[in-house]
């Protein structure tokens, strides 16, 4: 009796355990959250209190959440021409189109806007593993973050082992690639997790993840490049490449540890070596646009046109089918659900970004659509200036989070494209 009833009391310590760790982590990821969208939200509730004027609502991720938004509104006003606006920001740190639409029938109930801006898409091809989860669609995964993250990393960790199952089936050889350790102790968490905080600018606690993944495996490229992103990051340029050199001695054929050393020396203007690195990276993967975009980065502001002009057209080639269908698919019904409201649509691509690919998504359902080219007046900075100036990091590789005079000008592209297109056609005014 003693043992069964011991048995059952560790049960229940375990259990409770489980619960309280997954408890401590929705509450985690929801406060961080709160404390960022009640400020956001105060402002947004200031903006529709203004009688009388148009509302523009801007829609995206992280590249708009506090960032070109808060200077739209004053671009606009301080243009003078005759109408009050009011901006409303409603991005959002991580989320993808699908979440943005799900989003969009409230948001457009709660604030009334006259006209929605949207740049988005770049979050949608790392969440489309969604689609390998049944339960996707669920409340609990909708709604609880916790058991949406952990899904997630069980997801992607399933898939790695069964790749790694059929690698070593029929693949043998060690020249395709490193295989996975089977018996590895890091089962991926810790660097999910980190890349979570890392979106978020909570560095300490990001790093902190990532060194104890490299100490639980120290044969996962991952994790140290990762933590070599978020040391770029911080402007930790030294310890960043000495992490990615290390991943490329253990791995001389990871063409993303090239690609990352590469970033790093652009962001110091150290043009050679990040040429060279974006180059080994194009020789180990020949089909990755975004190390493309790099190369015509680093040769505008290196003074190249000629060289610029075709890694561009490299990466515009490559990026032909850019989105993937969930992407195309959420903005053609986001546009249908604004044409039927009878909101104006101005759609945005991101900074230096071609706009051919984005256009091509409306092919034939493109009208009341005002695009936004943020495309030449980019890369026309960036003959005048550095990228530094510009942007604050390089995610995205040819372009990143904008800094403060990279936001204005994009507000003051998105501000004339606003007034030529639609002012000039059709005035809009709030009731």
């Amino acid at each position: 009796m003693k043992v069964e009833f011991y048995k059952h009391q560790r049960l229940a310590v375990i259990f409770c355990g489980l619960f309280l760790a997954a408890l401590i982590l929705e509450t985690g990821l929801r406060l961080g959250g709160f404390i960022m969208l009640s400020l956001q939200e105060y402002k947004n509730l200031q903006a529709i209190k203004e009688k009388g004027s148009c509302r523009i609502m801007c829609l995206g991720e992280s590249t708009t959440l506090n960032q070109y938004p808060r200077f739209l509104e004053e671009v606009l006003n301080q243009r003078n021409v005759g109408v009050k606006f009011s901006v409303i920001d409603r991005g959002l740190i991580g989320i993808d189109t699908g979440v943005i639409l799900s989003q969009l029938e409230a948001n457009l109930d709660k604030y009334k806007p006259d006209i929605v801006v949207t740049m988005m898409g770049c979050n949608d091809g790392g969440i489309m593993y969604y689609q390998d989860i049944p339960e996707a669609d669920g409340w609990l995964f909708r709604h609880c973050r916790a058991y949406r993250f952990s899904r997630l990393i069980y997801t992607h960790i399933l898939k790695k082992l069964k790749k790694e199952d059929v690698h070593r089936e029929e693949v043998p050889s060690p020249n395709q690639g490193r295989p996975l350790d089977l018996n590895s102790k890091n089962n991926g968490s810790d660097v999910e997790l980190g890349v979570f905080y890392r979106r978020q600018g909570k560095f300490s606690e990001a790093d902190e993840l990532f060194r104890r993944a490299i100490e639980l495996d120290p044969k996962d490229a991952r994790a140290p490049i990762e933590l070599g992103v978020s040391y770029r990051r911080q402007m930790r340029f030294a310890e960043a490449e000495e992490l990615f050199r290390r991943t490329i001695g253990h791995d001389p054929k990871n063409d993303w540890a090239y690609v990352e050393l590469g970033v790093s020396y652009l962001n110091q203007n150290k043009f050679a070596e990040a040429e060279e690195a974006f180059k080994r990276a194009i020789e180990l993967n020949p089909k990755d646009d975004m190390t493309y975009g790099a190369l015509e980065v680093l040769n505008i502001e290196k003074g190249n046109s000629v060289l610029a002009g075709r890694y561009g057209k490299k990466a515009r080639e490559l990026r032909a089918g850019y989105y993937c269908p969930m992407t195309n698919n959420n903005y053609l019904k986001l546009r249908t659900i604004l044409h039927k409201r009878g909101i104006v649509y101005v759609c945005a691509q991101y900074p230096i970004r071609n706009l051919g690919p984005l256009k091509k998504i409306f092919q034939g359902k493109a009208e009341g659509v005002v695009f936004v080219d943020n495309e030449k007046i980019f890369k026309a900075a960036l003959e005048k200036g550095s990228y530094r100036e510009y942007f604050r990091d390089s995610f995205g590789y040819d372009f990143g989070h904008c800094t403060d005079k990279g936001n204005r000008l994009l507000a003051e592209n998105m501000a004339n494209t606003i007034l030529k297109e639609v002012f000039k056609k059709r005035p809009v005014l709030s009731q």
